[in-house]
């Protein structure tokens, strides 16, 4: 039995997946937003598990939510093999840039400070597992902007902001971020990043959106990948039987090419020292 925490696991992917391995007897640390629904996701998770699953309220955005889940997950599990860095914010209604308490945008907040700040808070737990895994989540939709690097002198800069923008741009830092920290473990600690294809949204998601974006979306959602189809693919990564495919693999698990900026190591290095100062160099066993 693994021990897997996966974040956003109350709805889409994330909520599959942790549906999935729960059922195959592995002990699932869900990390939810939202406690209401995480609630309802943990009981419909538990149904069909051997082993209940363990709810954890985490919200990405706020640095003390974060240390406050890693603290609470580690008085549920002595190890931790698997973390499954899934939960995002990709909010099309959101037409102008909003900011944490700490200043950072929301999408840049969450899709990147948030988890690498929870794994740096849970490497002691990952250090302590015997193959210690880190899956993080980027997009398909970075092929459609080759030439994308990260903003460095504008990351919080809402000039620039759109919700596309700012959410390809996390999820470049999201790969940027994986190459690095595999390199920093020095092998002893796997770490890979699914580039996910568009994605059917639940009905749930679908219903809250205005109703014109709902009829824009409705032809691009119906041709999207099924949310269970992802959710197996993070169970199969996570459950691996040997070394990983590869730092960067799509959703059938085929290693893929990362974008160039992604390769460029001055780049990661002033990544990682500008993300270890915005989350407040945070140790790393």
């Amino acid at each position: 039995m693994l021990s897997i925490a996966i974040t956003g696991a109350n709805s889409g992917i994330g909520f599959r997946a942790a549906r999935t391995l729960a059922a195959a007897g592995h002990h699932v640390l869900a990390l939810c937003r939202d406690l209401g629904r995480g609630r309802a996701a943990l009981a419909d998770i538990n149904a069909h598990a051997p082993h209940p699953a363990t709810l954890i309220h985490a919200d990405l955005s706020m640095p003390d939510s974060v240390k406050a889940a890693a603290d609470q997950l580690a008085q549920s599990v002595g190890h931790l093999d698997v973390l499954i860095n899934n939960a995002a914010v990709f909010d099309q209604t959101l037409r102008e840039p909003r900011f944490t308490a700490d200043g950072h945008e929301l999408f840049w907040a969450t899709n990147h400070l948030g988890p690498f700040l929870l794994t740096a808070h849970l490497g002691p737990l990952l250090a302590a597992a015997d193959r210690p895994r880190v899956i993080n989540v980027a997009s398909k939709g970075l092929l459609s902007t080759p030439r994308i690097r990260i903003r460095f002198d504008q990351l919080d800069d809402p000039s620039w902001y759109s919700p596309t923008r700012a959410y390809y741009h996390a999820k470049l830092a999201q790969i940027m971020t994986t190459l690095t920290l595999a390199e920093k473990a020095g092998g002893c600690l796997e770490a890979t990043c699914v580039r996910v294809p568009a994605v059917r949204l639940d009905p749930d998601r679908v219903a809250a959106m205005p109703r014109l974006l709902r009829v824009l979306y409705a032809p691009k959602n119906r041709m999207a990948a099924p949310a269970e189809r992802l959710g197996d693919t993070y169970a199969r990564l996570a459950t691996w039987d040997g070394s990983l495919p590869g730092p960067y693999v799509d959703e059938h698990l085929n290693p893929v090419r990362a974008p160039a900026s992604a390769h460029d190591r001055t780049a990661r290095e002033r990544l990682w020292s500008l993300s270890q100062t915005a989350t407040g160099a945070p140790a790393w066993p």
